[in-house]
């Protein structure tokens, strides 16, 4: 069997040191990066803004007092502003800027046109240096250097809402794409914390390495990068275990800061603010490919709204330097990626079946049971299977069947088609796992709490009659049909009569769930299907799709609007499986 996830590092990395490869020797000319443009931009320079369009930068100018801000089609300054004391970083809000004063605790605010707005002043504790790379539904975050701290910034408001506790001397975070988890490299301690930002706990504490300063979230989740500027190395952390699967050292350059990693993934790029350089770390070997001389004492890495370039901010030389991809490289998701084959080759539609799953209903009913499941999973004949584990806890599961013949991970054991379905399967069919669950626990937790809370408050009770009957609705309508009759399963009745239920519970709670919200959730579910289909678009190749069977009709109206597959019925599948018994 083959099997991949969308990062597809560790068990290559872990082969590679196993078999005693040496990593390609760096080559600082002929790579995959360039060193594009060079811009003087002032004294200091350390948090940088992009424009949506991509065309401007904002730099702050820590060492003047200053932003500067960056035409980039022209490579040149075109405004300053000036903006209090030791500004590290800036971030946008409605109305203006919120930038960081590093020297006297405090953030303070500008106005559209870079003016300071009198007494927009909020003290955050000693030390506030950079915000999050990104934002999440209106949230922002800082950390205070020396009050330990994470503080959570509302950027519609533009004001900072509360903290959460770090350990110590902590470094500028990173954010996964929900808002679930903060990971927070703790400087002095030689930690990350990881925070559930949802449900306001510490999850864990990271042992990490001496000294870090800094790390990124892997575009697909699956890692978070966390330089280690004590030992002249970065690590990986998984996101879901939290443990460390790997490192890399060798031809890493003194005091690695700051990571970036552009959205295609296959790169990190690593700041050695101990000398000149930025170092270029190939994500499926875990080896260094690339050195490239930037200048002197680059201190922040931010990646480009294109999802390409990435700049670096040169505290010393007082430069801001593009870094820019030299081989076709397209992004994923972009239009390049999505083209349909490669030059010469015709194009063919990929098929995709769509299996709406019963969980744990398999084990217990007659006509959907388990061996159902298996016998239409070789009826399919699949190339690819897209499935609902997140990313993040497939290799750990993997590992442990190759291992042990058996799965621990909590999530992936919780799905019995996956247990006596998927891996018992991989040992006699020929396809590849894509897992694409978008689920995380904070988003879970916080999920159930706060539906249990809704269900209880007298000021709700009137919302929760109307889920409630919404709900009845749904039962009754699905109740036209057996609820573990496959046929009826995968038919558009079903679906409507799902639909029911969840478009109340999306209208009263999705605004209040935010990632957990049934709109929300399936979005990202989508995400990660859309990606594995994009990758293999015009190859001719069977997919199949085995979810939760009430995420099947959302599902199906996205693949029915894409003009590259066929989406392939189930009942004929079922009916040459009942001629053969």
């Amino acid at each position: 069997m083959r099997v991949r996830t969308l990062a597809a590092v560790v068990p290559l990395a872990l082969a590679a040191a196993a078999c005693g490869e040496s990593p390609r020797e760096p080559d600082d000319t002929d790579g995959p990066f360039r060193v594009g443009a060079t811009i003087d931009v002032g004294a200091a320079p350390h948090g940088i803004r992009f424009s949506p369009d991509g065309d401007t930068a904002w730099v702050a100018l820590s060492g003047e007092g200053g932003i500067a801000v960056v035409d980039l089609s022209e490579s040149a300054v075109v405004a300053r502003w000036e903006a209090g004391e030791a500004p590290l970083d800036l971030v946008r809000v409605e109305g203006g800027w919120l930038v960081s004063q590093f020297r006297d605790s405090t953030l303070i605010r500008l106005d559209d046109e870079g003016r300071i707005v009198p007494g927009a002043v909020w003290d955050v504790g000693a030390g506030p240096s950079l915000f999050t790379p990104g934002t999440v539904r209106g949230e922002t975050w800082i950390t205070t250097e020396f009050s330990d701290r994470l503080w959570t910034v509302d950027t519609r408001e533009g004001t900072p809402r509360g903290f959460h506790a770090t350990g110590d001397r902590p470094y500028p975070a990173d954010v996964m794409w929900d808002g679930s988890y903060a990971f927070v490299p703790n400087l002095d301690a030689g930690s990350v914390s990881v925070i559930d930002l949802l449900n306001g706990e510490l999850d864990a504490t990271v042992e990490a390495c001496p000294g870090p300063p800094g790390g990124a979230l892997t575009p697909d989740q699956v890692t978070y990068i966390v330089a280690c500027g004590g030992s002249d190395e970065v690590a990986f952390i998984n996101t879901a275990s939290f443990a460390v699967t790997g490192r890399v050292s060798e031809g890493l350059g003194p005091r690695p800061f700051s990571v970036a990693v552009p959205a295609d993934g296959r790169h990190a790029l690593v700041n050695n603010a101990g000398g000149n350089t930025v170092s270029v770390i190939d994500l499926e070997s875990r080896a260094v490919v690339q050195r490239l001389e930037v200048g002197e004492q680059p201190i922040v890495l931010r990646a480009h709204p294109d999802g390409e370039r990435v700049f670096v901010a040169n505290e010393i030389s007082g430069t801001l330097v593009e870094l820019a991809p030299t081989m076709g490289s397209p992004v994923v998701g972009s239009a390049a990626e999505r083209s349909p084959a490669p030059s010469g080759e015709e194009a063919v539609l990929n098929e995709v079946v769509v299996l709406g799953m019963i969980h744990s209903g398999h084990e217990t009913s007659e006509t959907f049971s388990l061996e159902v499941v298996r016998d239409l999973v070789r009826e399919i004949d699949p190339d690819y299977w897209l499935t609902e584990i997140p990313p993040n806890r497939w290799d750990r599961a993997w590992a442990e069947f190759e291992a042990t013949g058996t799965v621990e991970e909590p999530r992936v054991r919780r799905f019995p088609e996956y247990m006596e379905g998927l891996f018992p399967l991989s040992r006699e069919l020929d396809f590849e796992v894509i897992p694409t669950a978008g689920w995380t626990e904070p988003m879970s937790d916080f999920r159930a709490a706060y539906l249990d809370a809704y269900s209880r408050d007298p000021d709700r009770a009137e919302g929760w009659a109307e889920y409630r009957a919404a709900a009845e609705a749904s039962a009754e309508a699905l109740a036209t049909g057996a609820a573990d009759d496959p046929r009826w399963i995968h038919t558009d009745a079903y679906d409507e009569a799902y639909d029911i239920r969840m478009r109340t519970y999306a209208r009263l709670f999705d605004a209040d769930l935010g990632p957990g919200g049934w709109d929300a959730i399936n979005a990202s579910h989508w995400a990660y299907i859309e990606d594995g289909l994009n990758r293999h678009r015009g190859k001719g190749v069977r997919f199949l799709l085995t979810y939760g069977a009430g995420h099947k009709g959302p599902f199906l109206r996205e693949l029915r609007q894409r003009d590259d597959i066929v989406l392939l019925e189930v009942g004929p599948f079922l009916d040459r499986l009942a001629a053969g018994r």
